[in-house]
């Protein structure tokens, strides 16, 4: 797990679209989960400068969803769309669809997240860290850090949450973090140099991966 400390994070887009062109440019059927919230503008940037020929090996999924009408205001998904998202040739693995119950999105989810992962080569992940700890929609105390599931669903004040589990993100090859803001300071010093259960910061989670990039403006090394 390396941290690279910067202000610019267009830099850790940057790493993220070279990986992801190195990936594809060599034949590899390339899994790419994205997040929502501030992540989204990256996202944006990174799939706006791949070249598109390249892009007919991509799979694109969520790596964690609101639940609701298809299109709804809150949606990770409407959000990326609204602002920009251009999948190219693409594949996109639809989470919200149809008028379906929280329970059954959560097993239409699971069913699409089980063949893409198998079908891929490499699966890439790119996310946020909050400052709870939480990576994903995996909450502390959540029910998708102990499910054997891939995907969890679970409601909580704000939202009914889908999410890739901690058994779906502990198969990804690689995982580029966007993880700013002053009041992430403690939450990246305890990941770096505290071990804590699971349930206390999910971000733990990342620790068993074999490649993890946490660009941040607060520790590690400068670029």
């Amino acid at each position: 797990m390396q941290f690279i400390q910067t202000t610019d994070r267009s830099l850790g887009a940057a790493a993220l679209r070279t990986r992801l062109i190195k990936e594809l440019n060599e034949g590899l059927k390339v899994l790419w989960l994205v997040s929502g919230g501030s992540n989204i503008p990256l996202s944006v940037a990174v799939m706006n400068t791949l070249p598109e020929a390249l892009t007919s090996k991509l799979t694109i999924m969520l790596i964690d969803e609101r639940h609701g009408p298809v299109g709804h205001a809150d949606s990770n998904g409407s959000q990326l769309l609204i602002a920009g998202f251009d999948h190219k040739q693409a594949h996109i693995v639809p989470v919200l669809v149809g008028d379906r119950t929280l329970e059954e999105t959560r097993e239409s989810y699971d069913t699409a997240a089980r063949m893409a992962f198998t079908d891929a080569d490499i699966v890439i992940g790119q996310m946020g860290i909050g400052v709870d700890g939480h990576i994903a929609g995996i909450l502390p105390g959540s029910i998708a850090l102990d499910s054997t599931d891939f995907v969890a669903a679970y409601t909580t004040d704000e939202y009914a949450r889908l999410t890739l589990t901690s058994h779906a993100i502990k198969r990804l090859n690689a995982a580029y973090v966007f993880a700013f803001g002053d009041d992430k300071t403690a939450t990246l010093e305890r990941l770096e140099n505290e071990t804590l259960p699971y349930s206390e910061q999910p971000a733990q989670i990342l620790k068993e991966l074999p490649e993890v990039y946490i660009f941040n403006d607060l520790i590690g090394d400068k670029i």
